[in-house]
């Protein structure tokens, strides 16, 4: 893997060298039988395999260096895994300890990938995923000190944007021209939406304050280093800076994204883009989701008072305008205006009740005003933490603040202990040992199945329980190769990776690789992309959903990148790491 954090520049040759050979192993390769997490383990962490389709009993682990056996361990009994329609046996060694480069045998399949057990398997990855965020950064010269081969010139300044009509007001009519720079791309494409950028920065903020150990002291090389910030800090601040300008100063309300009227450049690099952009629409849920993440991002941004004097009020004083726009604009819903036909992140048919009471955790955290504890109502079921679905980020927020009240703060454990305790049934019951199910295959899937990671991370926090970390781990083992693909989904860390992610810069760039860091979607079988992949030579293998995938950049459904698909997995890492 990359390491750009202070390294010599012949140091970076080298690796960029060896990540070149490691990712001409093309995704498409027939996955080993034997899929196992391909950055290893720590001595004290659970260590499974999945065995594919063997009538052995039993299984070796083989010294690299020596080719000796140096463990034998018996093989579970079979069975079948639905997503995926695989016979599978699980190979389980936690109880082998010894530093070490290893491969595991079963007797009639091929030896599986290499892999370590060492105490750093995370800390690498974890740089390389960040990093992902500055590759993506909008209105900056991506220089060649800090990215190697993937530099590339300034895009999208964003200082003149236009208000779209569907944004306009009396202060800002139609036209208008606001300026609006910074901020990441949000996904494969080349524009900035705020309700994705919400819960992105809100998960990064939450590694940030439970997880400081493994994220403050981080060096990432980026232009920032050598100021007086944290690096990580640095970079979410990028975001943050640019989300601010999306808040209409007169009356509060946050326009819903900052796009051209239709995406651009699927072959081109941002550089060459000069379309006119502009801000649309205010919509309800970016507001709400927009004065949760600013509440948030003051309480932990205090810490930063002496380098950014006045930065942290600033930003509650944001929130807290966001919050009265979304009083007087209760039920707004973003509807894509007839010349605008980038990402939507509609929200249609949604009561937004998770939203208010998201804000309303983070606000009453942040200011201690009951107000904000008026008409709480919690969810008779919870989901799955996305863009969309925010309520269990309320309950936790509950539920950790000694001052909330101590029924409140005691419901809402209750509640999220109940639903953790499901996933651990769903983990114990699964032939994959891990706690995914056929319905998690939806779009996004690797990160549907990283926010069940992190849920059962910080409900772990209030209630200790080492069979949620257990589960955690199994998810991320998931997600680096214990798959039926056999695959690690981020690009660039692991050693049979994604090659042709749907990402602009990646596609455009000309270089071979990808973007290191950056974590697909994944498989799902809605297959909406299939009649566009077909003609291109992307076809889907499967209707499995595990295996409904394909290696191609024509697969927005599958194989496309977003920044809050990137923020679980980098919670998920800062929190196995620290």
């Amino acid at each position: 893997m990359l390491n750009l954090a202070s390294i010599t520049k012949p140091t970076w040759l080298i690796t960029t060298a060896l990540l070149s050979l490691n990712l001409l192993q093309q995704a498409s390769a027939a996955p080993n039988q034997i899929r196992l997490n391909q950055l290893g383990f720590t001595p004290e962490s659970t260590k499974t395999a999945v065995i594919n389709n063997t009538d052995s009993q039993s299984f070796s682990i083989i010294d690299i260096a020596s080719g000796k056996s140096v463990y034998q361990g018996q093989l579970s009994q079979s069975a079948l895994w639905p997503s995926s329609g695989e016979t599978v046996k699980l190979a389980k060694f936690d109880d082998f300890t010894n530093l070490g480069r290893y491969h595991i045998q079963v007797k009639e399949l091929e030896q599986s990938l290499p892999f370590t057990i060492d105490n750093s398997r995370y800390q690498q990855p974890l740089i390389d995923v960040i990093r992902a965020y500055y590759f993506n950064r909008s209105g900056a010269v991506i220089q060649k000190k800090y990215a190697g081969k993937y530099a590339r010139p300034a895009a999208h300044p964003d200082t003149i944007v236009y208000v779209h009509e569907s944004a306009a007001t009396e202060a800002r009519p139609a036209g208008t021209v606001i300026s609006s720079p910074k901020g990441w791309y949000d996904a494969g494409d080349y524009n900035k939406y705020i309700v994705n950028s919400n819960i992105s920065v809100y998960t990064l903020l939450s590694a940030l304050t439970e997880h400081e150990n493994a994220l403050e002291s981080l060096k990432l090389n980026i232009p920032e280093s050598s100021n007086n910030l944290p690096d990580f800090v640095d970079e979410i601040l990028w975001n943050i800076d640019w989300m601010l300008t999306m808040q209409d100063p007169n009356d509060g309300g946050l326009y819903h994204k900052l796009t051209t009227k239709r995406f651009t450049g699927e072959t081109q690099m941002p550089h060459h883009m000069d379309q006119p952009r502009y801000v649309v629409a205010k919509s309800t849920a970016a507001s709400l989701g927009y004065a949760a993440t600013m509440a948030k991002a003051s309480t932990v941004l205090a810490k930063y008072e002496q380098q950014l004097p006045g930065y942290s009020q600033k930003l509650l004083t944001s929130a807290k305008q966001a919050w009265q726009w979304a009083l007087i604009n209760p039920a707004i819903h973003y509807e894509q205006p007839a010349d605008i036909a980038t990402g939507a992140y509609a929200t249609a048919g949604d009561d937004l009740k998770d939203e208010w009471l998201w804000a309303k955790s983070e606000l009453f955290a942040a200011t201690g005003d009951k107000q904000y504890l008026a008409d709480i109502a919690f969810p008779e079921n919870l989901r799955i933490p996305e863009w969309d679905k925010v309520e269990t980020l309320a309950l936790f927020t509950f539920a950790s603040n000694l001052n909330t009240p101590a029924d409140i703060r005691d419901h809402a454990l209750l509640k999220l202990t109940t639903v953790t305790n499901k996933w651990l049934t769903q983990g114990h019951n699964s032939a994959y040992g891990v706690a995914i199910t056929p319905q998690d295959f939806v779009w996004g899937s690797n990160s549907n199945m990283l926010n069940k990671a992190i849920m059962l991370l910080r409900v772990n926090q209030l209630q200790a329980n080492p069979e949620y970390v257990h589960q955690a781990n199994a998810i991320v083992d998931y997600i680096f190769g214990r798959n039926p693909l056999g695959m690690s989904y981020v690009t660039g860390v692991g050693q049979h990776t994604p090659m042709h992610i749907h990402h602009r810069v990646s596609m455009a760039d000309g270089i071979t690789e990808p973007i290191p860091g950056f974590l697909v979607g994944g498989p799902q079988p809605g297959q909406q992309d299939a009649e566009h992949c077909t003609p291109q030579g992307g076809i889907y293998a499967s209707t499995k959903p595990a295996l409904s995938y394909i290696d191609h950049g024509c697969s927005y459904a599958s194989n496309e990148v977003t920044i809050n698909w990137n923020a679980a997995l980098v919670y998920a890492l800062a929190a196995l790491t620290e």
